[in-house]
């Protein structure tokens, strides 16, 4: 639940630019939606109790509502592709499209490069500055980066990457 978590404040916040008064309404709600669509067998508390815990002062049945508004701003669709989502698409596309592009990276292996990209990913979704652009965009810049210092032929791969 915590990258669907994620992934619903992210849309919310920054795509709504919520009021600061009802951010943590907001937080709870995303929280209580992301138990409720997590695949695990648990057991989800009441509102009531995540709100205890959480030390909410909204009552259930305002987080209840935002809850629906949420729902209702999203058009009911909880899966909201993240950055990291398109980073490891485009990645794995490179490393099965473009095999001799993987002798460049003899001193990683695939999995240890795309964890390297990850956390510069991360660190570039921390910057406020960086939240205007779509996470496509954020991850293909990333990998055309990281091919135009692997490769002189970078450019013909990210043109392909841009058709996807």
């Amino acid at each position: 639940p915590s990258r669907l978590l994620s992934s619903l404040l992210s849309v919310f916040f920054f795509s709504l630019q919520a009021q600061l008064k009802y951010l943590q309404c907001i937080a709870i709600s995303c929280l209580v939606l992301a138990a409720k669509t997590d695949e695990e067998d648990e057991v989800i508390p009441s509102v009531q109790t995540m709100a205890v815990q959480r030390r909410c002062k909204r009552s259930p049945a305002k987080i209840l509502r935002m809850e629906r508004v949420i729902l209702d701003k999203l058009q009911w669709d909880l899966y909201t592709e993240t950055p990291m989502d398109f980073l490891n698409i485009f990645h794995a596309m490179v490393m099965s499209k473009w095999p001799q592009l993987v002798p460049s990276l003899a001193q990683r292996n695939p999995s240890l490069h795309v964890a390297l990209l990850t956390r510069q990913l991360q660190h570039w979704m921390a910057c406020h500055q960086l939240v205007q652009f779509k996470g496509s965009t954020l991850a293909l810049v990333i990998i055309t980066l990281e091919l135009e210092r692997l490769t002189p032929g970078w450019f013909a791969v990210t043109t392909a990457l841009l058709k996807k």
